[in-house]
């Protein structure tokens, strides 16, 4: 074999033997063209984002054919109905006077109760004093924890608030006569003359944009999972009387339902449930008609301020998005919701916004919340010498617990309690389905991606088109198959925890181009999933897309402009990968592997060695036209080491520039790839 070496002190040697008569491959071709996910043909009440309205006024608002919101909720009627003859194109306020209830599916029905009953029984003191607050304290609040070591600054620069009696860890736990009084009014979100009372105001916007799950839940009457026994079926045993004492000492005597049920509601709310007040009632005189559970309306304010701060913080959107199924998990710890309530909440909450983005006021007010909250954040990072997505996911020595002494904790702050990512992912995508058993008959049916949906990724992935926002969510949708979500015209599909760590697959090409200048996500970003495909990528522009998934795409990678890294051996996919100018790191400690040709026809390689590992696999052609080499050698490697730097099955041509920064090195180009020797 022959070969070619040189050295250059603080830098780099080299000798060569290569191979002239191999013909430079050519670009990737890909598929040819980029998805377009077309807009769903829909029916009157749908889309939504054109008749939202509807869900405020009357008539419509109890009307399911006028409705959207009740409308895309439609999947509970194969689930279970309340038997009332024509209630759900004539509803009211009032409820139904009489039920003849009808479990359609019984599967589906007993799972949901069973998963209330496993976790009412099983709370632990965490979970009781969070579902605790979470029940008591305003929802736009109580989300704010999601900013994670944010939080304080954000509470300091918005005045949001909570104003609620602090109740001992023992009211919570076993005092089922405690009663504190709830404060979700918008006073307690902020003010909107500080300086970040844009997302005071864009969190406002969100719960009050026809927002109301009212309509929904009297049109449907489903019985809260306390009202249910082990099956599901409501067993009413009659009416007690109890009293519900305040932490000042007022005594109000309460009438309360009884039910056959294995459901334990957290005592410290008991006294939150409905009560007979001046409700009307049914035949029986339970007290049900105005308290149905689907869909959850804690559930759907949390996730609205949570989709508020995300819109505005994006460097927090996971964080949010999970805070907000969270809120939907403590109302099941409580005792005071199912499943399919918080189901139902998550696919509301969705539409809603969707729907306020869609209106110009709200919209312009959004643009503000975010370009403020970057630059408040951004001031604050730069000031610790972070850059802001680092800054705002720093660990918390000191953060806020759940209790102090005999007391629970009421307030948010500091918190490091949604810093795993993938832990978010997963417990996202868990809470989809509750654990609801897959219709493989009805698996595999395209993903719908609604009118408006792809907004609310808007602040997340700046850098894509309406139409790549589109295709991100198309690609990051669950399966079908699954209780409810089939009949929401995509709503209960979409994933956005998913959806914030860029596309799934690459079904067609993606040509993604980022501006630094324009900050924030479009100076820097990181695609996590795993993305298959036959779609080839090609980055331009002067960003920085950072790919960390096991990746299987084969259409290629085009680098034209700006820094494409790989963090994973498999980051660049199954095809051939070009570099026509810009940068490409190789960040991964288990290097690269490159299922076709690598070009470099300019541009730079930048190679991190730790270890005495292959560092970039090709499985074909090496190609070398011109172009710089840097290497990033750790202290760990010394000085004798050589390193298979690149292997392939042939290569043509040399780096015309290497850099290895304070080291010295040689490099020995082989006929089939490229060596480094540390000297």
């Amino acid at each position: 074999m022959s070969l070619a070496i040189a050295s250059v002190l603080a830098g780099c040697n080299s000798r060569s033997s290569s191979d002239t008569t191999i013909a430079k491959p050519s670009l990737p071709s890909g598929v040819g063209y980029e998805l377009t996910v077309p807009v769903p043909g829909v029916a009157y009440p749908l889309p939504m984002v054109e008749n939202a309205p509807n869900n405020s006024n009357d008539p419509y608002r109890y009307d399911i054919d006028h409705n959207p919101l009740t409308h895309i909720l439609s999947g509970m009627n194969k689930i279970w109905h309340a038997g009332v003859d024509g209630w759900q194109n004539n509803a009211n306020g009032d409820g139904p006077e009489t039920f003849d209830e009808t479990i359609l599916d019984h599967d589906v029905w007993a799972h949901n109760i069973q998963y209330v009953v496993d976790v009412t029984t099983n709370r632990t003191l965490e979970q009781a004093i969070e579902s605790y607050t979470d029940d008591r304290r305003s929802k736009n609040y109580s989300v704010i924890d999601g900013f994670g070591p944010l939080t304080q600054a954000y509470l300091d620069a918005s005045d949001a608030y909570v104003d609620i009696d602090v109740p001992t860890v023992k009211d919570i736990l076993e005092n089922d006569n405690f009663f504190a009084v709830a404060n979700d009014g918008g006073d307690y979100t902020g003010d909107e003359s500080k300086e970040l009372g844009s997302v005071v105001k864009l969190v406002r916007d969100f719960r009050d944009a026809n927002a109301s799950t009212n309509p929904s839940k009297y049109i449907y009457s489903t019985p809260r999972p306390w009202r249910m026994d082990s099956v599901g079926q409501v067993d009413y045993l009659g009416t007690v009387e109890h009293e519900c004492i305040q932490q000042d000492g007022s005594v109000e005597a309460r009438i309360y339902d009884t039910y056959t049920s294995d459901v334990e509601v957290l005592p410290g709310i008991y006294c939150a449930g409905r009560h007979h007040g001046n409700d009307p009632v049914t035949e029986d005189h339970g007290n049900r008609r105005k308290d149905g559970g689907y869909p959850s309306g804690h559930t759907n304010a949390g996730y609205l301020a949570a989709m508020g701060y995300a819109y505005a913080m994006p460097e927090r959107f996971a964080e949010f998005i999970t805070r907000g199924s969270q809120m939907g998990e403590n109302r099941v710890l409580t005792g005071m919701h199912s499943p399919v309530d918080v189901i139902g909440a998550r696919i509301h909450f969705q539409a809603i916004v969707a729907g306020a983005l869609a209106q110009d006021d709200v919209y312009t007010n959004a643009q503000q919340a975010y370009n403020h909250a970057g630059v408040y954040f951004g001031n604050m990072a730069r000031e610790e010498g972070y850059e802001l997505f680092d800054y705002a996911h720093r660990h918390v020595e000191d953060e806020v617990g759940f209790v102090d002494g005999e007391y629970a904790i009421t307030v948010v702050g500091d918190n490091n309690r949604y810093a795993d990512h993938e832990l978010n992912k997963k417990t996202y995508r868990e809470r989809m389905t509750y654990g609801f058993e897959q219709d493989l008959s009805l698996a595999g049916q395209e993903a719908i991606v609604p009118k408006g949906a792809e907004r609310l990724l808007e602040t997340r992935l700046p850098y894509l088109s309406d139409e790549q926002r589109r295709a991100v969510l198309y690609t990051t949708s669950i399966d079908s198959g699954y209780p409810i979500l089939d009949d929401t015209n995509g709503w209960g599909r979409l994933d956005l925890v998913m959806a914030a760590d860029g596309f799934g697959s690459f079904v067609k090409d993606v040509d993604v181009t980022m501006s630094a200048s324009a900050g924030r996500f479009n100076a820097k970003d990181t695609w996590r999933n795993d993305i298959d495909g036959l779609g080839k990528l090609t980055k331009s522009g002067t960003g920085h897309l950072n790919l960390i998934g096991d990746n299987s795409y084969t259409g290629g990678t085009v680098l034209k402009d700006g820094t494409l890294e790989a963090s994973s051996s498999s980051a660049l996919g199954q095809g051939d990968v070009y570099i026509v100018d810009g940068l490409l790191l190789v960040s991964s400690i288990d290097g690269l592997k490159i299922g076709g040709s690598f070009t470099q026809q300019d541009g730079s390689l930048i190679v991190n060695i730790d270890n005495n590992e292959v560092s970039v696999e090709v499985a074909e052609t090496l190609y070398i036209e011109e172009g710089k080499l840097e290497l990033h050698i750790a202290d760990s490697i010394s000085a004798g080491q050589t390193i298979n730097l690149i292997t392939a099955k042939r290569r043509s041509g040399e780096f015309t520039e290497v850099d290895a920064g304070s080291r010295n090195v040689e490099l020995s180009y082989t006929e089939k790839g490229v060596q480094v020797t540390v000297l």
